[in-house]
């Protein structure tokens, strides 16, 4: 068995999208099976512990290997994962992506906590950045 399988079906503007999903973990005991499937991918998702450097710097030996082993218009997609149990976004200073959402994230909880009466609801900060975050680019939750 090579590592965990899921089939998903999505509908896609009307239409039905089968994925199947092989999970090896990113074990190297998976490695000389995983040089079959890539054949046969139709995407790849690449996913690195936010938390590990050593998982992100291994990115790059898994793209030289799909290079090599995948078709050329495989798609790929670069996954962090894992979030210290705290609210996470990527920003970037350069384009603006998230730098207002992480500024209002952290305004309206300040608010929410110097304003808040005992009856009040507690404010979400994990569950507000998820809901703004989704529709705002490809790699959104």
């Amino acid at each position: 068995m090579f590592g965990k399988r899921l089939n998903k079906v999505l509908n896609v503007d009307d239409v039905k999208v089968k994925l199947q999903i092989w999970d090896t973990a990113g074990q190297e005991r998976f490695r000389s099976v995983t040089h079959a499937y890539y054949r046969d991918a139709h995407a790849l998702l690449l996913l690195y512990d936010v938390t590990n450097k050593t998982s992100f710097d291994n990115i790059q030996a898994w793209l030289t290997e799909i290079h090599e082993y995948a078709t050329q218009d495989v798609v790929i997609m670069l996954l962090g994962n894992k979030e210290y149990g705290v609210p996470f976004m990527e920003t970037s200073a350069k384009t603006g992506l998230n730098v207002e959402l992480a500024f209002m994230a952290i305004a309206k909880e300040l608010k929410h906590r110097s304003m808040k009466s005992p009856n009040d609801p507690k404010f979400k900060l994990h569950d507000y950045v998820n809901s703004e975050m989704k529709g705002t680019g490809c790699c959104s939750s």
